[in-house]
């Protein structure tokens, strides 16, 4: 495929607001030899609209979100726009017919069931990328392989105690599954473990315990942490169904669990060492940043055929 011309935000480029995930995204487009870069000063005001970024790709208009809630993909500004293209990081399945009923009662994109529709038909999901803990070994994952003789437990989950994740994390409980309720935020008081023993405790887990993210009607879940554990293959156990581009498939790459789940009969159910290289191998195909370009560059190919 010939090289496409993609514009990049002059200031985003640079400056991100915070926003998780566009240092990577776009450097892994900047960096890329498939694309000639160039630079415009487009920026559409709306709720939240730090959190995305326009791209320009051989002129057609392209949309990347980076939010985990509604906004700003699901504003009049943007829908407004007529963007060619909208990426946006969590993209859900979900029905129409709940879309159009939230955005409605929310009053975030007031349109009909048909003008939504197609909207939507224009949204598709892309990659994701590692938690803080582990951004400095993409590219070195062989330093992160550890020896399976030394697991000693099943799992455990630390990370933020919300409401949405009551049942589940006592579900875990019961099956003597360590929980801990944490928050990143707060360097002293917030942090359970401490950089290098939240390393250790997943290399000594058998399987690498996910839980979903606050997410909304229209938008995923998705926890950094999956690509954490991807990165030292070990069997994903989620207790949701993230959407990807290229897709991570149930039983393949990853075991949904939920609070009726059996977990003492997992190994008997699946061959969590094939799930486990599954996993790792979707990583190498999907996150690194060559990676990543090679299948943005898919996607445009795909979705505008350039």
């Amino acid at each position: 495929m010939d090289k496409v011309k993609v514009e990049i935000n002059r200031v985003q480029q640079n400056r991100h607001y915070g926003t998780l995930g566009m240092p990577d995204l776009l450097g892994a487009i900047k960096n890329s030899d498939l694309f000639e870069i160039g630079f415009h000063d487009v920026m559409i005001k709306t709720a939240r609209h730090f959190r995305g970024t326009t791209l320009f790709c051989n002129g057609k208009k392209v949309y990347l979100d980076f939010w985990e809630y509604p906004t700003p993909c699901y504003t009049n500004a943007i829908y407004d726009y007529n963007f060619d293209l909208i990426i946006k990081i969590q993209d859900r399945y979900v029905d129409i017919n709940k879309v159009h009923k939230y955005l409605n009662r929310k009053k975030m994109l007031p349109k009909s069931k048909e003008e939504l529709q197609s909207y939507r038909d224009k949204i598709c999901p892309w990659t994701f990328f590692p938690s803080r803990l582990f951004s400095q070994f993409v590219g070195k994952e062989d330093e992160l392989l550890s020896d399976p003789k030394k697991v000693d437990k099943f799992g455990f989950f630390c990370g933020k105690g919300w409401k949405c994740r009551n049942k589940i994390m006592d579900h875990l409980k019961k099956n003597d599954i360590e929980v801990w309720k944490s928050d990143q935020g707060h360097k002293r008081t917030g942090r359970p473990l401490s950089d290098d023993e939240f390393r250790h405790y997943m290399a000594t887990s058998k399987f690498g315990i996910v839980l979903a993210g606050r997410g909304s009607m229209v938008t995923d879940a998705k926890n950094r942490r999956e690509i954490d554990y991807m990165m030292i293959k070990k069997p994903l156990l989620l207790n949701y169904k993230p959407k990807y581009y290229n897709e991570l498939v149930e039983g393949v790459h990853y075991i949904y669990f939920d609070e009726k789940t059996d977990l003492n009969d997992l190994e008997n159910r699946y061959n969590i060492n094939e799930i486990a290289e599954n996993g790792y191998q979707w990583y190498l195909e999907n996150v690194p940043p060559e990676a990543a370009a090679k299948t943005f560059r898919t996607i445009l190919k795909d979705k505008l055929d350039i």
